[in-house]
C-alpha cells in the first residue's frame, strides 16, 4: 500500500508538468568576451489546446555594484493547423 501511495503521488507529480498551466524559469549565464553576468527571468504560461504566452526580462550585471536591465520580450503561440499528430502549424510572434 505504502509504495501504491509512493506511485501515485509520483505519477501526479510528473504528470502535470505536460498539461496546461503556469511556470516560472530563472536562468543565469556568464559570458567571458563581455565580462558579464546575465540574469533572466522567465514567466509564461500554456493552455490546454496548446497556446501559450512568454514574458521574458534580463538583467546584466557588470560589476558587483552595476545592474543593468537588457531587454523584455513577449513571446506567443497558437496551433493553427495539425494534419497529422506528429506535426502541428503553430505560428508565433515575438515582441
Amino acid at each position: 500500500m505504502k509504495s501504491l501511495n509512493t506511485l501515485v503521488i509520483l505519477t501526479s507529480v510528473i504528470s502535470t508538468s505536460v498539461f496546461a498551466g503556469a511556470y516560472v524559469e530563472n536562468r543565469e549565464a556568464y559570458n567571458l568576451a563581455s565580462d558579464q553576468m546575465e540574469f533572466m527571468l522567465r514567466v509564461g504560461y500554456n493552455s490546454d489546446m496548446g497556446a501559450g504566452i512568454m514574458l521574458t526580462n534580463t538583467y546584466t550585471l557588470q560589476r558587483d555594484d552595476e545592474l543593468k536591465h537588457g531587454y523584455n520580450e513577449i513571446e506567443g503561440w497558437y496551433p493553427l493547423f495539425k494534419p497529422t499528430d506528429k506535426l502541428t502549424i503553430q505560428p508565433g510572434g515575438l515582441i
